[in-house]
């Protein structure tokens, strides 16, 4: 495991030079290598969950993220590494990070859910190695995880795509990401097929503000399935809710949506 390897690499460094891990100077950083055991089955989640909340939230909070992703030895283990100017900077950083709102009122509860426990190690490093660090994680990140990675940041635009071309009538987009053989049920259990989806889809729309919740995206291979809840307006002026499943699939290095099952409340 990259990860193990790279952390008893320094441990030992720190034996054999106490410097490196202790003596904090301008030119180093402090830098966390975390380490997560995850409910079994629950990784693949986990990481999307990372990709599409955490990661944007930790950026926004100015936080450096050197690495993070699936770990080699086992399949429910992941980790991730930040890096900070001083040891103090990181309990201030993690202190605000961790008390904020955004945090405790967003993903905090659902990432917490899949972590069985964890463990963390923090070891000063010189600029250069950090640098090289970055480097070597680069190089080294695993295929399936970059992979995944990139099939998961496609499906969360596609699935955006969707939302907001059913709101917005755009039907030209839904030629593009529509499977020939895609299938649609409805609401009243009618099912249609694309065609008449796309006749559907070009009517003006009653409904406003249709926003999509808690999209979960599933990745099996060359299938995925999106689950997502979603609130909206009624032409009335009432607030409605609602719920869909979307199957896609990979068809010649592109993901169509194949199938759609829509309810509301």
């Amino acid at each position: 495991m990259v990860v193990q390897a790279f952390t008893l690499a320094l441990a030992a460094a720190a034996l054999i030079c106490p410097a490196i891990a202790y003596e904090a100077g301008p030119a180093g950083r402090a830098v966390e290598i975390r380490s997560y055991n995850l409910k079994p089955g629950s990784r693949d989640h986990f990481h999307q969950l990372f990709v599409q909340e955490a990661l944007p939230m930790l950026k926004r909070w100015k936080v450096d993220v050197v690495a993070y992703g699936p770990s080699l030895h086992d399949k429910d283990s992941y980790f991730l590494m930040r890096s900070y100017a001083s040891m103090d900077d990181r309990q201030r950083s993690e202190d605000a990070f961790y008390g904020s709102d955004e945090w405790r009122k967003g993903p905090r509860a659902a990432i917490l859910a899949a972590i069985e426990n964890y463990t963390t190690v923090v070891v000063h490093l010189d600029d250069a190695t950090l640098r090289g660090l970055r480097q070597t994680m680069k190089e080294t990140a695993m295929p399936t995880e970059t992979a995944l990675t990139a099939d998961l940041t496609t499906l969360l635009e596609l699935n955006q795509d969707y939302i907001r071309s059913v709101q917005t009538s755009d039907v030209k987009r839904f030629q593009q990401i529509l499977a020939d053989d895609f299938l649609c049920s409805l609401p009243d259990g009618s099912l249609i097929d694309r065609a008449r989806f796309l006749e559907q889809t070009a009517r003006p729309v009653a409904i406003s503000r249709l926003t999509a919740h808690d999209v979960n995206v599933r990745i099996m291979g060359d299938f995925a399935i999106i689950h997502a809840r979603t609130s909206y307006t009624t032409a009335d002026g009432r607030d409605a809710s609602g719920r869909y499943t979307d199957v896609w699939a990979r068809r010649n290095g592109r993901w169509l949506a194949v199938s759609a099952h829509v309810t509301r409340n």
